[in-house]
C-alpha cells in the first residue's frame, strides 16, 4: 500500500466540496478532467462549473489543482519544504463590451476580494471576421503558494471567494 500524495487528498478534498455546491444549487458542474501527462510527470484536475444558469456575461468558471514533478519527487524523497505541494486557480470566463472600462472594474473587484493571497491576470480575445464588440476574457486567478494536506481547510475558503468573485462580477454586469 501506498500513502496519497498531497495532490490526491487535496484532489478529494477539492472535488467534494465542488459537488457539495452543485447538489446545494449553487453552481452547475459542467465538465471535470483529470489530466496526468506523462512526459512531464505532472497532473492536472479541474472542474468546470456554470456559475448561474442564463447569465448576461456568460459567466463560467475552472477550478484548477496542479502538481509537477518536483512535487512528487519531494514527496517520495521525503524532502518537502514549502515549496512542495499543489498550485491552486480558477479562471473566470466571461464577455465584454468594453475593453478598458469592464477589464480595469473586474480586475478591481478581484484585487480587493482575493489579495494578498493571489495575482490576476486577463486575456481578451476575439475571433478574427467575427463582428468586433463582443470580446472574450479569461481572468485567471492564481494563488502565489502552495498547498499542502495542512492546508486543505482553506480550500473551502477559496471556493468562497469565487463565489463572492462571481457574485460581485455578475451584479457589475447587471447594472
Amino acid at each position: 500500500m501506498f500513502d496519497p500524495t498531497i495532490y490526491e487528498n487535496l484532489k478529494i478534498i477539492l472535488e467534494g466540496m465542488v459537488y457539495d455546491l452543485d447538489f446545494d444549487g449553487q453552481l452547475k458542474v459542467t465538465n471535470r478532467s483529470d489530466i496526468v501527462d506523462l512526459a512531464a510527470l505532472s497532473r492536472t484536475y479541474s472542474l468546470e462549473v456554470l456559475l448561474k444558469e442564463n447569465n448576461a456575461r456568460g459567466l463560467k468558471a475552472k477550478v484548477e489543482l496542479k502538481a509537477g514533478l518536483e512535487d512528487l519527487a519531494d514527496e517520495i524523497m521525503e524532502r518537502e519544504t514549502e515549496n512542495t505541494g499543489c498550485r491552486f486557480s480558477v479562471t473566470f470566463y466571461l464577455t465584454v463590451q468594453d475593453i478598458e472600462r469592464e477589464c480595469s472594474e473586474i480586475g478591481e473587484i478581484l484585487r480587493t476580494i482575493w489579495k494578498p493571497i493571489g495575482e490576476i491576470s486577463q486575456k481578451v480575445s476575439y475571433i478574427y471576421g467575427m463582428p468586433r464588440g463582443s470580446y472574450s476574457n479569461e481572468v485567471l486567478v492564481l494563488l502565489n503558494h502552495k498547498l499542502h494536506d495542512e492546508n486543505s481547510g482553506q480550500l473551502e475558503e477559496y471556493l468562497d471567494r469565487m463565489m463572492a468573485s462571481y457574485e460581485q462580477i455578475f451584479n457589475k454586469g447587471e447594472n
